[in-house]
């Protein structure tokens, strides 16, 4: 039996969740921003009605409002988006036994020998998104093909709302004539090498060898790009999208200059990312404290654990000396930001020393992490996050 992967990718997954939630909204023009009333803010997600704007993520407010004056602009809610991923892929469950998650709006279906129970390719895919339709309000794309890259560049000619299977015969037919932008992970820069070398298609990238692609993008990019461009998997995408490192940051309204505003929000911050760690099973070896400037100046303050911990209460702990090191520059704070890296699979085996004290914290977080995903991710937070530091 030839396998057979389904991709889902939801669209204007923000976008989208609350045009679900407010009816009104539905047809228009809708902009998810990070803030609507600064200055400073940027699109998150656009809907498709917005995109006919060219509207784009990461682009300012102020450039949304000269390109569509009469778009609705709403504050985006990220654990709201986060829940919502979660509730479908509990959906996605139900179509595969496998479901491997790339990212907050996409996912992998390995539907193999899951086919029969449908009839069909077709009619799995299309139960699949009425499903998520009808249940949830949401719109999604679908790709199916005999491996997760062709299933991903599937999805992509099919946006939005589409649905595209590629014949296991047709492959290489469906590949040929496709810009060399439609391969994931070939980028603007990219595509003006291949555009220099007089290549504008998956198809002529096949007259390249091996060495030569090395030659020109470097040995390991240039074996991915010889291999995604004939519809190879180099590894599962369940593996090449496990994250490298897991940040946020948030960028004020107005520069802060008293550190009791400022703490609360890196330890906010932080809540996050261990949230997100422990839902991608992972845990993290150190911890990057990012601060910006009023002069723009932009600095980084980190600390390496001698193990890799997902424990709220560890990363806390690093977070004085990190800060107190920013603390040197005498200027007021424009952003801050935290980063989790050198990133590892958590296991359940414990440190032999410390287990009881961390399996007794690692019940607790769940029980957190538990009370987040069904309630909301502002329910509960540590109190350094809302109490306010005496430190300046």
């Amino acid at each position: 039996m030839k396998q057979r992967i389904l991709h889902v990718d939801m669209d204007a997954f923000f976008a989208s969740v609350e045009q679900a939630e407010h009816p009104e909204f539905q047809g228009k023009p809708l902009v998810v921003v990070t803030k609507v009333d600064s200055p400073r803010g940027v699109v998150s997600s656009a809907s498709y009605e917005a995109r006919e704007y060219e509207i784009s993520a990461g682009m300012p407010i102020g450039e949304v409002r000269r390109k569509c004056p009469h778009a609705i602009l709403v504050p985006g809610d990220y654990e709201k988006y986060v829940y919502i991923s979660e509730q479908v892929v509990r959906h996605l469950h139900n179509f595969a036994p496998e479901v491997m998650v790339a990212s907050i709006d996409e996912s992998f279906l390995d539907i193999t020998g899951c086919v029969c129970l449908f009839g069909s390719e077709d009619k799995l895919a299309l139960k699949l998104k009425k499903t998520l339709r009808d249940k949830m309000g949401l719109r999604c794309t679908v790709g199916i093909a005999s491996t997760y890259i062709l299933s991903k560049i599937a999805v992509k000619q099919a946006k939005p709302d589409g649905y595209l299977s590629v014949p296991l015969e047709k492959e290489l037919e469906f590949l040929s004539p496709l810009p060399v932008r439609c391969i994931p992970g070939v980028g603007p820069k990219a595509e003006q090498v291949f555009h220099s070398l007089g290549i504008y298609t998956i198809g002529q990238i096949w007259q390249l060898s091996l060495e030569e692609l090395e030659k020109k993008f470097g040995l390991s990019y240039g074996f991915h790009i010889f291999q995604w461009s004939r519809g190879r998997d180099v590894e599962r995408i369940g593996c090449v999208d496990t994250p490298r490192v897991i940040s946020r940051e948030i960028t004020f309204d107005h520069d802060l200059i008293y550190w009791k505003d400022i703490i609360p929000q890196i330890v906010k911050l932080l809540e996050a990312c261990t949230y997100e760690l422990r839902q991608k099973n992972m845990k993290a070896r150190r911890i990057t404290l990012k601060i910006r400037y009023s002069d723009f100046i932009t600095k980084t303050f980190s600390f390496s654990f001698p193990l890799a911990t997902i424990l709220d209460s560890d990363f806390i702990s690093a977070l004085p000396p990190l800060i107190k090191k920013a603390q040197e520059r005498k200027y007021q704070i424009r952003l801050v930001g935290v980063v989790l890296s050198e990133l590892e699979i958590l296991t359940k085996q414990g440190n032999l020393f410390h287990f009881s004290h961390e399996e007794k914290m690692r019940r607790i977080l769940k029980c957190v992490d538990d009370l987040r995903t069904h309630y909301g991710f502002s329910l509960i937070h540590w109190a350094a996050a809302l109490s306010i530091s005496t430190s300046r």
